[in-house]
Parts: structure tokens; C-alpha cells; sequence
């Protein structure tokens, strides 16, 4: 009777465990997390920007009787915004992008004493009030990071005064001159709509001359000759940008 009934009771405790694993498991299933989508620099994007400028603005003033030259140091702030697209073709991304800065440049003074038969004082000064351009990029996307090439035909708005100190008279001079620009830099995606951006830029607005710039100087006319170095970083918003998708089940 006593091996009946241990026999009885190890059969029980087998069977009870060979049910128990046929029983549905209680466990969760495991959170899914589907794979981010690749980034893609596609769309458009909006953005500010801020640096420094330095160059040369050299203005001349040959007369009869004398030349005088003031080489202004150009140099200062820019800052301002940008707007453009992007279109990525597999690594290659191409795109078009315009931009308008204000800048701090220029404010620089020259005095070129004793010229001329009557030995006058004449004073000269360059501003230079803001930066545009329209530009083509083409560049090459390392998944998150893009490398590169802008340029493009750009514009200056400035502002040039020569003034005769020893008789009051003045002339001044706002235009708006045409050039061109070319410069490369670095983009990087911080998050699928978020980018930042360091790039250098060389901009050439040529040489222009004005004739009649003061009665007391015989055959004399005002040349300028501008360029601008700037080197600023970005930051700019991607419209359009997927976010990556979390899935459970």
C-alpha cells in the first residue's frame, strides 16, 4: 500500500508539471522599435546666422595735382537669415539658397592732410550696410553630415564720404553693387528637423568709380574696390522631416 501510494503521488506531481508547460505564458511581449528611417536632406529649411567679415574697401582719389588712397579696413559683424531647399539624389545633395545679412563693417576713417595746391585737409569713410545673395549648393551627405560648395551672384549695399575739412564741403555716395560669391562648409543633423552649419564665404563686388565728387578737386573721381571674408556658423529648422516611428505589441 505505502509503494502504491508514493507511486500515485510522483505520477500526480509529473502530470501536474507536463500541464502546467502547456499553459499559455503570462510574459509580455517584447516592446517592437522599428528601425529609424534614414535621414534624408530633402526639403526645405529656414535659418539664422551670425559671423565675422574682414576684407578691404579701398578707396582712391586722383586728382592734377595729387592721389590720395584709403585702404578702410573692413571689418566687423554680419548676421542675418537664409531660406532655401535641398534635393538629395542618393549621396549627392543639390540645392538653392537665398540669403540677406546686416553687417557692421567698414566705419573706417581716413585723413589725407595737405593735397593739393591749396594744401586742403580732406577726410574719407566706407560703410558698408548689408549683404545679399542668391546661391546654388551642391554638396555631398554622409548620412547626418553634408559637405558643401556655395556660390553664386551676390549684392552690397554701402556707403562712401569724402569730405574737405578745410572748406566744409562734402560728397557722399549710397549704391548697391553687384558681385559674386563662392565658399564651402559643414552641415550636421542634430535631430531629424534641426541642423547646424560652419561655413566660410568670399564675396568680390568689383570696382566702380564716381566723377564730381567736390568742385575744389580739378579732374578728380572717387574709385572703391570691395571684397568680404566671412566665416559664420548656423542654425536652421528642415520642414517636412519624419519622425521615427515606436510601435508596440
Amino acid at each position: 500500500m505505502r509503494h502504491l501510494l508514493l507511486s500515485t503521488v510522483a505520477i500526480a506531481a509529473l502530470a501536474g508539471q507536463a500541464f502546467a508547460a502547456d499553459l499559455p505564458s503570462r510574459k509580455e511581449a517584447p516592446v517592437y522599435v522599428a528601425p529609424a528611417p534614414l535621414f534624408s536632406w530633402t526639403g526645405f529649411y529656414i535659418g539664422a546666422d551670425i559671423g565675422g567679415s574682414w576684407g578691404n574697401a579701398n578707396l582712391w582719389v586722383p586728382g592734377t595735382n595729387y592721389t590720395f588712397s584709403h585702404n578702410a579696413q573692413n571689418n566687423g559683424v554680419i548676421g542675418g537669415g537664409f531660406i532655401g531647399y535641398n534635393y538629395q539624389i542618393n549621396n549627392f545633395v543639390i540645392g538653392v539658397q537665398g540669403e540677406f545679412d546686416g553687417t557692421g563693417t567698414g566705419n573706417s576713417r581716413y585723413t589725407a592732410p595737405g593735397l593739393g595746391l591749396r594744401n586742403y585737409v580732406y577726410e574719407s569713410s566706407f560703410n558698408q550696410n548689408w549683404i545679399a545673395s542668391i546661391d546654388g549648393r551642391l554638396g555631398y551627405a554622409i548620412d547626418r553630415t553634408l559637405i558643401y560648395a556655395i556660390g553664386g551672384a551676390a549684392w552690397s549695399d554701402n556707403s562712401a564720404h569724402l569730405n574737405n575739412l578745410s572748406t566744409g564741403a562734402g560728397w557722399s555716395t549710397n549704391n548697391t553693387r553687384t558681385g559674386y560669391d563662392v565658399g564651402g562648409g559643414v552641415e550636421y543633423a542634430f535631430t531629424n528637423n534641426w541642423t547646424g552649419r560652419i561655413e566660410y564665404r568670399y564675396y568680390n563686388f568689383g570696382t566702380s568709380n564716381y566723377a564730381g565728387i567736390d568742385p575744389y578737386l580739378a579732374n578728380a573721381f572717387y574709385r572703391t574696390t570691395l571684397t568680404n571674408n566671412v566665416v559664420r556658423v548656423g542654425l536652421a529648422y528642415k520642414f517636412g522631416a519624419p519622425e521615427p516611428v515606436v510601435a508596440k505589441y
